[in-house]
């Protein structure tokens, strides 16, 4: 949130002493790297100095548009350096933080005038720091937040652990899972937002289990029709469990409740078909049957990982979304980590 004093003092400094605000003014976090270092500094000097020298010559908005471009033009570069893609670079950091810029340009023209026309106190800066109040506040409470989503994850990473411990049998398999569906989000080119969701989904998707009774989950023999019903309402008791992180946790309600939904209208819990399933259930789906098809169960030995592309394959169209398993097939032949469950766990347990 330094932008706010950045580009208050773009708008209120001349051009070399806005670029010292903004070298200096630039506090890291994460530890001392000197590269790092060097280079944020460097970024946020230059794009102070810049917009300061664009505001004197075109006015604020001027100098507020200079300064978010020659951010988006430097951390760009250095992506591109690197070998990440623009496209990505753009809608993993500087989309979601367009908004921000937007909403806070008013609260730095605000800082700006009254450093320049103090009305409170006699000397400007006192009138800019009592501005500035406003946005220290705002920064708590975004680390507030911050601590929320961390404890929200751990409990997630709890429950899941919980159930494993439950069904040694599915040991890893919501973390198998998750990496599998990410990949094929990916693949169909979801945005990383979704691609999150996807995952966080699929780490999820079996929650429900822990409501079903232990006899039933561990039985090694047919079940019965009732203990059958018993199990397909696992989507449901998840959905019912994680309803009190709703806030949290909304957008992968669709992968919890319809991951068990087949693409001919034959899956439950409400027979949805085709398109009516979420896409990110339908992601979940494919992962899924992938990871129980490579994974031995106390009724039968794995299959190998062509025999289980094979079986994706044969039932795209009828269990699956024929576009989803497209796309798995494409990342299966990429031959990724999780290809053999052996070589994944052999991976996550190192």
């Amino acid at each position: 949130m330094g932008f706010v004093a950045h580009i208050a003092a773009a708008l209120a400094l001349p051009p070399a002493t806005a670029g010292a605000v903004g070298a200096l003014g630039y506090l890291g976090t994460g530890g001392f790297n000197p590269w790092k270092e060097a280079f944020n500094r460097a970024q946020l000097g230059l794009a102070a100095f810049l917009a300061s020298t664009a505001n004197q010559v075109a006015g604020p908005l001027a100098g507020g548009a200079v300064y978010f471009l020659t951010n988006l033009g430097a951390l760009t570069l250095l992506g591109v350096g690197l070998g990440k893609p623009p496209a990505s670079l753009w809608s993993e950091n500087f989309r979601a933080f367009l908004p921000s810029y937007l909403g806070l340009f008013p609260v730095s023209l605000t800082v700006s005038a009254l450093y320049r026309h103090p009305l409170v106190t006699p000397w400007g800066g006192a009138d800019a720091l009592i501005a500035l109040f406003p946005v220290v506040y705002v920064y708590f409470l975004w680390v507030h937040q911050v601590r929320l989503a961390n404890a929200m994850r751990n409990i997630v990473e709890a429950s899941v652990r919980y159930l494993e411990a439950k069904d040694p049998y599915t040991a890893y398999h919501s973390e198998r899972v998750a990496a599998i569906a990410r990949d094929i989000a990916l693949e169909m080119g979801l945005p990383p937002d979704q691609a999150r969701t996807v995952e966080l989904g699929a780490r999820l998707h079996d929650i429900g289990k822990v409501k079903v009774p232990d006899p039933v989950l561990k039985k090694e023999r047919e079940l019965s029709r009732e203990e059958w019903d018993a199990i397909a309402k696992h989507p449901l008791y998840g959905v019912e469990l994680l309803r009190p992180l709703e806030s949290f946790l909304g957008e992968v309600f669709p992968v919890v409740l319809y991951h068990h939904e087949r693409w001919d209208g034959r899956g439950y819990p409400e027979g949805k078909a085709g398109y009516e399933i979420p896409l990110t259930a339908r992601i979940v789906a494919v992962a899924d049957a992938y990871e129980a098809m490579t994974s031995d169960r106390p009724y039968r030995r794995a299959k190998s990982p062509e025999e289980a592309l094979k079986e994706i394959q044969d039932l795209a169209g009828t269990q699956f979304d024929p576009r989803v398993v497209e796309a798995f097939i494409r990342v299966w032949e990429k031959n990724p980590v999780w290809k053999k469950k052996n070589e994944y766990l052999k991976t996550t347990l190192a």
